[in-house]
């Protein structure tokens, strides 16, 4: 059982036996199983060399994100969300019915929570669990507190091996299409520090991070590859209701990106370039007409996200939520107020596309976690500038709009980037709430720079073959 004291004013997490025995043994069975996985996949597929060190490094963080929050800062979001997964998960063994009156949400939450809870359960964290999002994610981590036996350093550790399913799926993804990256696609989506970090915990950020990456994957396999298509279909809408229950505004960025992708990969395939020509606007149309359908059929489920307007009060609602710096400290930024105007909106807009791909910047950060992330961004950034420089700009947008991955890619990190830049107005959530989009990103940087050191060889070539050929006439 996890005891909590007191000591100024904050309480400290002290582990149990099942954080102490139970967590070893644990990790051992799940990198066995991730060893044998390896050995299994990868004479069929190169890219699994890259698995077991992935999985191991991954529990490597989601311990190390554990152990920040409860033995540095002595609390944090990722303590409630374990406690209150205990207090649901021991009420399923305290009484089923009751359970699954609160699974199904058959109660009020003011009931369930002060009549179906008590001592013996624990309670749920009282600003958790009046929140449909907080409180699905809650339900979800119940099932691992269970598996933990309702300790701390357990249950983390598979929350992150599970995560760890949708992350991988996503790497198949780029690497099946740049089979030649497999080590940039790894570092760009299994090794970026501030994914292992922000995504390895019991957050919602985990839960939406692999949703999101395994969602793609699902897509790639149903519509491109003709795969295992009854299992794609099922998951593909398991990982579209985590991300719709937890995080829908990710589901609205995301969306329109994989609709262009899909269409643009068609018109590709056109090989007259008249009928591709005449095809590209129709497949803009129907693009649009597909999007609009969808999130009109899906705008209850959306909530506040399923149209522009209560999409832009939320925003400002969190920007100002965000900006408090009694509650979140000197840590913040701004980029202008969000008015809700059109006009408002692209004059912050540059601003909010920096901040979210590039800030905190070095002299920014306040403290090793914000630095981590500045180091980042500030690669980012070089390697970015870098390319504008090399491509001239033009090349650069070439390269996007030759590549229906590239252009998928940028799209939703743009309109991601763009959402959470704007609204965040605090580094600790601007480097939480982006990680959906980072290694998408990050992956764009390197299928270009790839694409780069390709034009660069492909002119080297005939230069070189010139001087073979002269030194032969002078032999």
């Amino acid at each position: 059982m996890v005891i909590l004291k007191l000591i100024d004013g904050i309480d400290w997490v002290i582990f149990d036996l099942g954080d102490y025995f139970y967590t070893p043994v644990l990790i051992i069975l799940i990198l066995a199983f991730g060893f044998m996985h390896q050995k299994k996949k990868i004479e069929d597929n190169p890219a699994y060399k890259y698995y077991f060190a992935g999985l191991a490094t991954k529990i490597l963080f989601s311990l190390i994100f554990l152990l920040i929050f409860t033995e540095y800062y002595g609390w944090g979001d990722t303590c409630d969300y374990i406690t209150s997964s205990m207090a649901v998960s021991k009420l399923y063994f305290k009484d089923s019915e009751q359970w699954w009156m609160v699974i199904l949400e058959k109660v009020e939450w003011e009931q369930s929570l002060y009549y179906l809870f008590n001592n013996d359960t624990g309670f749920p964290a009282f600003h958790m669990w009046r929140g449909e999002e907080t409180r699905f994610v809650i339900y979800i981590s119940s099932i691992f507190s269970t598996l933990g036996m309702n300790s701390y350093m357990p249950t983390t550790v598979l929350v992150a091996a599970f995560s760890y399913l949708g992350v991988w799926k996503l790497y198949l993804f780029f690497t099946d299409y740049f089979p030649h990256l497999m080590k940039q696609m790894a570092i760009a989506v299994l090794f970026f520090p501030s994914l292992l970090f922000w995504g390895s915990g019991v957050m919602k950020d985990t839960y939406t991070f692999a949703a999101s990456g395994w969602l793609v994957y699902n897509i790639y396999m149903i519509f491109f590859r003709k795969k295992k298509i009854p299992v794609n279909i099922i998951l593909s809408l398991l990982n579209g209701l985590i991300i719709l229950s937890i995080k829908p505004y990710i589901f609205v960025a995301l969306f329109p990106g994989i609709v262009v992708w899909a269409l643009f990969r068609k018109v590709k395939d056109i090989k007259n370039k008249v009928l591709a020509s005449i095809a590209m606007p129709a497949m803009i149309i129907i693009g649009f007409g597909i999007t609009m359908f969808v999130f009109s059929s899906l705008e209850s489920e959306m909530g506040r996200y399923g149209n522009v307007d209560s999409a832009v009060k939320q925003a400002q609602t969190i920007q100002q939520d965000l900006s408090r710096s009694e509650q979140y400290g000197e840590n913040s930024y701004s980029i202008g107020t969000i008015d809700g105007t059109f006009s408002g909106m692209l004059k912050i807009f540059p601003m909010a596309i920096i901040a979210g791909m590039y800030r905190p910047f070095l002299w920014e950060a306040r403290n090793p976690v914000m630095l981590i992330s500045g180091l980042e961004n500030f690669i980012l950034l070089m390697m970015t500038l870098w390319l504008l420089l090399k491509l001239k700009v033009i090349r650069f947008f070439q390269y996007i709009f030759s590549d229906p991955i590239l252009l998928f890619s940028m799209i939703f990190t743009i309109f991601f980037m763009f959402a959470v830049g704007m609204a965040s107005a605090n580094f600790g959530a601007l480097v939480r709430y982006r990680i959906p989009a980072m290694p998408f990103f990050a992956a764009s940087v390197f299928i270009m720079l790839d694409k780069y050191n390709q034009y660069k060889k492909a002119q080297e070539l005939p230069e070189k073959e010139e001087d073979e050929e002269e030194e032969r006439e002078e032999e």
